[in-house]
């Protein structure tokens, strides 16, 4: 694992972290009082993780500035003058535009505030596009305060017919991604509405433009995104797990534990939550405590597992139920036995793991659609997947499909983003050199 990917799982390890100290929420609700209680909130605890995970290389620190070229201070003065007689004549709206095309901000504010909301809310905008490096936190703020969040992932910017950032376009063009975590620390700690919009649209350029699935990840667990059933527009299975670039080692036992992890720290909040999507992966994963020889920690789960299934009603949990039960039932069966030979526990791994093919399909879904079905894009009918308490954003409910969030680029499903050969036509891996083997995986 490589320095960047190693961060990105500590960060996201330390945002679990944050999740049960603060009883499964990493965010209070958008228009809560949190003034009076900065320091306490889980916000805060999760713009500081951001915060202090910028990059360490030359390059970033290069870029970390956030001001364009600023216009000489003659031409400061000179626009100064302009404004102040325009609004010595009474023209308060004349002056408002000279001072936002001279970029004078602070009288431009100020007359933008007395003349109503519109006003103040384009000029916030056009400060932020003019002055603003594309990129940087103080200008992702500033176009979301304005209501223009199509704007946060724009890279350039004009006046007078000139292209601002044309100089260093390539560089800014990424710039976005580049400084992704105090840009998800600046969002999280200063809510504007539908930020987690912004968010989500962020963890899919960083999973479809960087393949940094982790990094990913933790922009869609601040977002409270769903949780959902394997499918072709699913974004998040098991935290920290890529389910589209390894469709058949994904469930690893990392990912399970991350996501218990996530659900424990939820269930601290509330007791009755339920993260219902994952239960399969708790089957999947009592079938590997069993294969490793942990069979009495198998069964143990298993009764975990028929526990927290018990109050729930969707139907697919009748399914889940008899599938556990059936481990259960021959869990016992061998415990019963004895460990003789015939009984030994490499005996009852085999005949788990015809068991485990039999069912594993059946629980989690099966492999991904073939390239010709891929444009169907959503999945149908998931509705009664989604967890308990549900948050607000589903895969169903794309970012890409806003009109107010729509780079042309990005408007691809999301099961298009990964594997293309050479001819742009998806190819599948069954298994990766570096990822588990779920059937030989050892704890």
């Amino acid at each position: 694992m490589d320095y960047g990917k190693g961060e990105n799982m500590r960060m996201l390890l330390s945002l679990l972290k944050i999740a049960c100290q603060h009883y499964g929420k990493l965010r209070s609700p958008f228009g809560s009082d949190t003034l009076l209680k900065e320091t306490d909130t889980p916000e805060s605890a999760v713009a500081k993780l951001f915060a202090s995970a910028k990059r360490k290389d030359a390059s970033y620190a290069a870029l970390s500035h956030c001001l364009q070229l600023l216009p000489s201070e003659g031409r400061v003065r000179a626009t100064a003058i302009e404004v102040q007689n325009l609004l010595v004549s009474g023209r308060k709206k004349e002056a408002l535009q000279r001072a936002q095309e001279g970029q004078l901000w602070g009288p431009a504010l100020v007359l933008a505030s007395q003349l109503g909301e519109q006003f103040y809310i384009d000029t916030i905008k056009q400060m932020a596009l003019h002055q603003l490096v594309a990129g940087s936190p103080l200008r992702t703020l500033c176009l979301l305060i304005a209501g223009q969040p199509a704007d946060v992932f724009s890279t350039g910017s004009t006046i007078d017919g000139m292209d601002l950032s044309q100089q260093h376009a390539e560089v800014r063009t990424n710039l976005m991604l580049d400084d992704w975590e105090e840009n998800l620390a600046v969002i999280t700690a200063n809510r504007t509405k539908d930020d987690e919009l912004v968010i989500i649209h962020l963890g899919d350029c960083l999973w479809k433009e960087r393949s940094e699935i982790t990094a990913a990840h933790v922009c869609y667990l601040v977002a409270e995104a769903n949780f959902e059933s394997y499918s072709g527009s699913s974004r998040l299975c098991l935290i920290g797990a890529d389910h589209w670039k390894f469709p058949r080692t994904y469930a690893s036992p990392e990912a399970i534990q991350r996501t218990e992890l996530y659900e424990y720290s939820k269930v601290l909040g509330n007791s009755q939550f339920v993260l219902l999507p994952f239960q399969p992966y708790k089957l999947i994963y009592a079938h590997m405590l069993a294969e490793v020889g942990k069979v009495s920690d198998s069964l143990k789960y298993c009764q975990a597992v028929l526990k927290s299934l018990k109050t729930s009603r969707v139907p697919e949990v009748e399914t889940w139920k008899h599938l556990v039960l059936s481990l259960e039932e021959r869990i016992r069966i061998h415990q019963q036995g004895g460990y003789a030979t015939n009984l030994a526990p490499v005996k009852l791994v085999g005949k788990l793991l015809n068991f485990f093919d039999s069912t594993a399909h059946r629980v989690v879904g099966g492999l991904p659609p073939p390239p010709t079905s891929a444009s169907n894009g959503n999945s149908q009918g998931n509705d009664h997947f989604n967890q308990q308490t549900g948050p607000r954003v589903s895969a169903s409910q794309s970012t890409m499909a806003m009109s107010s969030l729509m780079p042309s680029s990005s408007m691809e499903p999301i099961n298009d983003w990964e594997g293309r050969g050479a001819d742009g036509k998806m190819t599948m891996h069954n298994r990766s050199v570096s990822e588990p083997d779920i059937g030989r995986t050892t704890r």
